[in-house]
């Protein structure tokens, strides 16, 4: 039926959040992908739906608009969104597009931020990326691996290795539709940069270049088994082994204060910077579906600019493709193989350093905006393009020291909150809103100053419309009658553990309320409320081998 509101990683950030850092970072590219024949191990909830099947639903749905909706089937044009039927010549060999419960499809995940990043933000480094900064980055540590000679000399010549790793594993005893599975993932990220000053005297032009390999998998609709917005919905989809994340030009102006990038991209490299400890835990499922940013291991043509009023405020605006086919794509292809749509962003973000001050912060409001014909998911009926907003903060509001100044990763508490709206009460996605507030530590302990704990409350709330639609699809599937409220609830605390400094563990645990059915609206019982947990290692071979100096 649909892939998944689902996807890996975030964004770009010198040093631990550093698009060329994480092999998650799943966004990179090179050649071609081949097609994952693993089974799903989930199927065992029911009969995989062909694929083939489901496109000639989707297809059906899409030229006839909007038919009345039959028991146990969900609107072609809301499984478009959140995973279209792709009429990618190697799906029908992917990993299955859905499970079926009950008779009807089930939402397949896709993937979360998982991909390009570390997801690992000190509260000094969030959301500045190393594309386009105003202020200089962090200095460079001492080189250090048996290739540092190798990596000076490269380095010197005008490319940076990237070479990463990421293992990621989830897993639901007691929360969900169908709870004690778990999935695991590896993500190896290969690529670089090319600084076009130092190789060409193009002065100010960098090219990116980054691919993803997925070697292993386990179980990839664990998002589906859990079924839900908040504990499921980071379950990653990812049928493919090698992914095309990023091949872009970027060029800077004006002393740097003028940031225009072109090419294949995903837009979660530059807008919504994560402001929690995890920023795989705390993506909106607004903005990878609703927004049409597609999950960060997919990339799409697309182009932004981004002007620094200040070195601390900036301004940035930005269009990409949107593709619905994503689960089945390579980031090779020249055109898409299903209609898709424009997604339009727009932010102005307001970011600190202990640089420059004691107590750093970072402030952004984006409005986004997508093309995509809305489908929805009671009544049936479109309208053209879905629009909303997001905004998210954090701020470092205590120091033991006083806020000593030049104090290198000192003991710091933070707080921060983010908020997803959509402006459109009938989306396709039947998603109203979303939101994340917490509490932050970061070098609790000076022997471990790399080191963060934050505790969260996170929410998710529905449409009246999505409501009525998992009513109605609990009681088609045999249920007796869907009585979980429309907003879900869960409280969540995880960490950063900096284990060398080249290896990162990220553990999380959140416990739920409210669980709903959104991710498998034809599930016949009530989701059990409870526990989800999962642990992400990022291992930094370039780092590691002395390649680079970040």
């Amino acid at each position: 039926m649909t892939s998944n509101r689902f996807g890996i990683f975030h964004r770009r950030t010198p040093v631990a959040m550093r698009l060329s850092a994480i092999a998650l970072a799943a966004m990179l590219a090179s050649g071609t992908a081949a097609a994952q024949a693993e089974p799903d191990a989930s199927a065992a909830a029911g009969t995989a739906q062909p694929v083939d099947a489901v496109t000639k639903a989707v297809t059906k749905n899409v030229s006839t608009g909007a038919a009345q909706k039959t028991a146990g089937a969900e609107p072609a044009d809301k499984a478009a969104t959140h995973a279209s039927a792709a009429e990618h010549p190697t799906a029908t060999t992917s990993a299955p597009l859905s499970l079926a419960q009950g008779g009807a499809a089930i939402k397949q995940a896709s993937t979360d931020r998982p991909t390009v990043q570390q997801g690992i933000p000190s509260t000094d480094q969030l959301g500045v990326s190393h594309v386009g900064n105003a202020a200089p980055e962090p200095a460079e540590s001492p080189r250090q691996g048996i290739l540092s000679g190798v990596g000076a000399t490269l380095n010197d010549w005008g490319f940076t290795p990237v070479f990463n790793l990421v293992q990621m594993y989830l897993a639901n005893p007691s929360v969900g539709q169908q709870t004690g599975n778990h999935e695991a993932l590896t993500f190896v990220s290969v690529g670089g940069d090319f600084d076009l000053q130092k190789i060409a005297g193009f002065n100010g032009a960098t090219i990116h270049f980054q691919q993803l390999f997925v070697p292993f998998t386990t179980n990839l609709g664990w998002g589906k088994q859990v079924g839900d917005v908040l504990a499921g919905q980071p379950g990653p989809y990812v049928p493919k082994v090698s992914h095309l994340a990023v091949f872009t030009w970027e060029q800077k102006a004006f002393n740097d204060r003028l940031d225009v990038e072109v090419g294949k991209s995903n837009p979660g490299l530059y807008f919504a910077a994560p402001v929690c400890n995890q920023g795989f835990g705390c993506q909106s499922a607004i903005l990878q579906d609703n927004a049409g940013m597609n999950p960060p291991i997919y990339s799409n043509w697309g182009g932004r600019v981004r002007y620094n009023l200040t070195p601390a405020l900036s301004v940035q605006a930005g269009v990409w493709r949107s593709n619905p086919a994503f689960p089945f794509t390579n980031g090779w292809e020249w055109t898409d193989s299903v209609p898709d749509s424009n997604t339009w962003l727009a932010n102005i973000t307001y970011r600190t350093t202990y640089q420059t001050d004691p107590y750093p912060k970072s402030y952004e409001l984006l409005f986004y905006h997508n093309t995509a014909t809305q489908t929805d998911p009671f009544t049936v009926a479109t309208h053209k393009g879905t629009s909303g907003m997001y905004v998210g903060g954090r701020q470092v509001v205590y120091r033991p020291d006083g806020g000593k100044s030049g104090a290198s990763d000192p003991t710091a508490f933070s707080v921060f909150g983010s908020l997803t709206t959509s402006f459109d009460a009938h989306a396709s996605t039947g998603l109203a809103m979303t939101g994340i507030a917490g509490v932050m530590v970061e070098a609790p302990f000076r022997s471990r100053p790399h080191d963060s704990y934050a505790l969260s409350f996170n929410w998710a709330t529905l449409t009246p419309n999505e409501q009525n639609y998992l009513k109605q699809q609990n009681l088609a599937a045999g249920g007796t009658g869907y009585t979980v409220g429309r907003t879900q609830f869960g409280l969540k605390l995880d960490a950063n553990i900096a284990v060398t400094r080249s290896i990162i563990l990220s553990p999380y645990v959140m416990r739920t309320w409210n669980t709903n059915t959104w991710g498998n609206p034809a599930f016949t019982g009530t989701p059990k409320n409870g526990f989800v947990a999962g642990v992400l290692a990022s291992v930094f071979f370039d780092k590691m081998l002395g390649l680079t100096d970040h």
